[in-house]
């Protein structure tokens, strides 16, 4: 996916350098508080870091740091 999104960094709900454990987190954040929100890990260019946010905290006015949608759960 290559869908550049906006997101404010303190809005995310975890966050780590390796994808494999920010997609380990986002499936524990699931399971645990079982919402019918969307969780999408989205990683920052710049910093390279894997960040885990709730799909409706996405900014449509370009405000925030600009992000690259990895995966969505």
């Amino acid at each position: 996916m290559n869908e550049a999104v906006f997101f404010n960094p303190g809005d995310a709900i975890a966050s780590s350098h390796d994808f494999k454990e920010a997609r380990r987190s986002a499936q524990i954040i699931k399971a645990e508080r079982q919402t019918g929100r969307q969780i999408v890990i989205a990683k920052n260019d710049q910093s390279g870091v894997y960040a885990v946010y709730y799909a409706d905290h996405m900014k449509q006015d370009q405000q925030g740091t600009a992000y690259h949608i990895q995966d969505k759960l």
